[in-house]
């Protein structure tokens, strides 16, 4: 048997199994591909909950538009982004990390900005003709909080609005995203096109041979060997598909060990998902792992049971990606679960950086004009609507 039958969901029609990869990974189509694609989309940025109080902040480098933003959580309690750069002569007002305060004072002249970005104080104020502070606020970039996620639209005016662009998922992950704490991350530039990287993060077919020695049997099993996915649905922009899990997974010592003191994460998993929001594991597949979102352009997000794996591929140019890898877990309630979470963690780093591994490889394959089509299959399905949607949105006037 080679594996079960995909259930679908959503539009399946006209999605293409060869693409013109070459043009797609072109400086010109970049240049082209970064206004209407990045500019135009709700873009996220981080978390409410790395804004834990008032005057919380943090600084987002956006290598895509070559800004750094400020995102604050004002004294009024709500959430707001600017462009990280004092309204005098554009110095970086916060240079880089996170923190808390009520104000932010700019280190060239002075200038206090309040976490609300207006323009409180003007150091020696009175040698400055026609100045009104009230308009020399920080410049705000426009953004919305869905669940806990931060969205940022760089848009002049957004052409619909965060709730439009999610579609129907945009209900079906209540209490979910809150119930996770950041537990590591990774940042790494890559010489590739920022497709290759969400596109190795959108299929399982690779999973049986790339994770081979270090995953081996957490996918699949007995019934299903090619590991094929279980539950596929595509949205206008978005996708998500289910990852089985493997009933026949053969626990290691280290592994069991772990599993005593925490609760089950890669390679083993937890498959009850009764208790969670009808958006994970939306088909309640009874062998179920983790399922895989991606928010078109350039985010994708691995929902477990007791996980969750962040994928953001910001595209410096047409041949060079930064790409952060986040880790979020359960709350740890004591130190044998943290130390649970930890081998867990270092299983999961071991797995990704196979999947980074591919991807400079792809890029000198392709950029050498050799292969000009990538020829893609039902179980790559996620990559083929990936393609469909690139090529609806670059149409749009």
């Amino acid at each position: 048997m080679d594996g079960l039958e995909t259930r679908m969901k959503g539009d399946f029609t006209n999605l293409p199994t060869r693409v013109d990869i070459a043009k797609i990974i072109s400086a010109e189509y970049y240049a082209i591909e970064r206004e209407k694609v990045f500019r135009r989309g709700w873009l996220c940025i981080g978390h409410t909950t790395e804004l834990p109080q008032k005057g919380s902040y943090y600084v987002y480098e956006m290598p895509t538009f070559e800004t750094s933003l400020l995102v604050v959580r004002g004294q009024d309690d709500k959430v707001r982004v600017f462009h990280n750069a004092c309204r005098h002569r554009g110095n970086k007002i916060v240079r880089e990390g996170s923190g808390c305060k009520p104000n932010f004072m700019c280190s060239f002249h002075g200038w206090v900005f309040s976490s609300e970005g207006e323009l409180r104080a003007i150091t020696d104020e009175h040698q400055f003709e026609d100045v009104n502070k009230a308009e020399l606020g920080l410049v705000a970039v426009t953004s919305e909080v869905w669940e806990t996620l931060i969205f940022v639209n760089f848009d002049t005016t957004p052409r619909e609005s965060l709730k439009d662009y999610l579609g129907p998922m945009f209900d079906q992950y209540a209490n979910y995203f809150e119930n996770h704490v950041k537990v590591g991350a990774q940042r790494v530039v890559l010489d590739c096109n920022w497709h290759l990287v969400v596109n190795s993060f959108t299929e399982g077919y690779h999973t049986l041979y790339i994770h081979k020695d270090t995953a081996r049997d957490y996918q699949g099993g007995k019934t299903n060997p090619q590991r094929h996915r279980p539950w596929m649905e595509l949205f206008e922009r978005h996708h998500r598909y289910s990852a089985p899990g493997n009933p026949d997974h053969v626990i290691l010592p280290s592994e069991a060990l772990a599993i005593k003191h925490g609760r089950k994460l890669l390679p083993a998993f937890d498959f009850d998902s009764t208790d969670l929001p009808p958006g994970v594991n939306p088909s309640r597949f009874d062998k179920w792992a983790f399922d895989v979102v991606e928010f078109f352009p350039n985010l994708v997000i691995l929902t477990g049971k007791n996980f969750r794996a962040q994928i953001f591929s910001w595209p410096i140019s047409a041949g060079q990606t930064l790409v952060i890898f986040q880790n979020w877990l359960y709350k740890p309630k004591n130190f044998g679960e943290r130390i649970s979470q930890g081998y867990f963690r270092s299983r999961g780093r071991d797995v990704v950086r196979e999947d980074l591994n591919t991807m400079e490889a792809q890029q000198q394959g392709l950029s050498s004009g050799a292969i000009k089509e990538i020829v893609l299959s039902k179980q790559e399905m996620a990559l083929r609507h990936h393609y469909k949607v690139l090529e609806e949105t670059m149409a749009r006037p």
